[in-house]
């Protein structure tokens, strides 16, 4: 690990703001939700950046003093009251509000910030917070992923970086498909008379003796159908090299929520045919091992794991594979959490499937001896499953 003294700051404002934005997503548990606040030139209420931690119900906001002469500049008593009267602005108010700066600590400042904090917490305002430098060097080193990616893209000259989508986008639309069955009502017609030498004879004659062959010949196929279920959606995964490095021995792990989906597959399956001799299904699977690069976590039940074999990923390469989901009934959104890990490099991410079902109607009528039922109308939504 690279000591505290030379941990560099960042080159210019906006590195610092994303730096800021970062570190305190980890720290509140909310890096996908944490925000920075507008764009440029437009007001911000003296807040850069802002979100809610987790197990919270009120927004925090940081104010981000990058400063260019990072051995003598210090924030001043004049930005921090211009600031604070800035964020009594910010909708909804604020509970608490960080100021966050490249400057060195200085105890005239700190001094400062804890009067105006007593101050706002006596008049119902938000707490005042003040990180300066070394403050956050010490939090970045407690924070392994917020280091290790300033460290990665900010350190050095080389950094590495991945890219990890739904083959370029990272939002994803999936298509279930299940059947919706209308059942409709109407009231049972009497039976048509059956008249043979002028005598109706439809009390005595049951019509359904006469479908002998709907009633004694079943439907019997000499060939075994497969059912098909059409709920199955494929995901397609991208990875890019976007660094300037090559990356080694990496995996990307993956999981959802389990109470989003009926059932993961990788998308993989060995041959179990009995019409094929020993020898050659042997083979068959032996080949569908030695090109398998997804697999199901050993750890648990809803990871996926994608273990390349070719374990070099050089820059601006790509690679692409997928796996299948069945989402659970009524789920509209679902979070793909993805984690890359290589030899000296890892990031993490989130990714969303919107899911839109596709619905088959189908209508069905019911004969009823009851009137009051014509007007009523049952609805069923069955998955799509087909013997073909």
């Amino acid at each position: 690990m690279i000591a505290p003294t030379q941990i560099k700051k960042p080159e210019n404002w906006q590195d610092f703001e994303k730096l800021c934005k970062k570190l305190w997503g980890e720290i509140w548990d909310c890096s996908y939700t944490i925000k920075r606040n507008g764009r440029s030139g437009q007001k911000q209420d003296g807040v850069d950046v802002y979100g809610i931690p987790k197990g919270e119900n009120q927004y925090y906001g940081i104010q981000c003093k990058g400063k260019d002469d990072y051995t003598n500049s210090v924030l001043t008593q004049k930005e921090v009251d211009e600031e604070i009267e800035k964020a009594k602005g910010f909708s909804p108010a604020l509970k608490q509000f960080i100021f966050t700066t490249t400057a060195n600590k200085d105890v005239v400042i700190e001094e400062y910030i804890r009067q105006k904090d007593i101050e706002n917490r006596k008049n119902g305002l938000f707490e005042v917070c003040l990180f300066c430098w070394e403050d956050i060097v010490d939090l970045l080193e407690e924070r392994r992923d917020t280091y290790n990616w300033y460290i990665n893209n900010c350190q050095y000259r080389d950094n590495s970086d991945i890219e990890v989508t739904f083959n370029g986008h990272e939002n994803y639309i999936i298509h279930p498909e299940y059947i919706r069955t209308t059942t409709l009502y109407k009231v049972k017609e009497p039976p048509k008379p059956f008249i043979v030498n002028g005598k109706d004879l439809s009390s005595i004659m049951n019509y359904e003796a006469f479908d002998w062959q709907k009633k004694y010949l079943p439907n019997i196929s000499l060939f075994g159908k497969a059912k098909i279920d059409y709920r199955w959606c494929r995901i397609p995964i991208k990875i890019v090299n976007i660094g300037t490095t090559t990356l080694r021995d990496y995996k990307l792990y993956f999981w959802i929520d389990q109470s989003l989906y009926e059932k993961l597959d990788t998308g993989v399956h060995y041959e179990s045919s009995i019409l094929l001799s020993d020898t050659i299904r042997n083979e068959i699977n032996r080949r569908i091992d030695e090109s398998r690069e997804v697999y199901e976590s050993a750890e648990f039940d809803n990871e996926l794991v994608y273990i390349p074999n070719d374990k070099v990923l050089v820059q601006t390469d790509r690679r692409l594979f997928s796996f299948k989901m069945i989402p659970k009934q009524g789920i509209q959104e679902i979070l793909l959490n993805w984690d890359f890990k290589s030899h000296d490099y890892h990031k993490t991410g989130v990714l969303k499937i919107f899911v839109e079902p596709i619905f088959e109607e189908h209508i069905k009528t019911i004969e009823v001896e009851e009137s009051e039922l014509v007007n009523s109308k049952e609805i069923i939504i069955e998955p799509k499953i087909v013997e073909e």
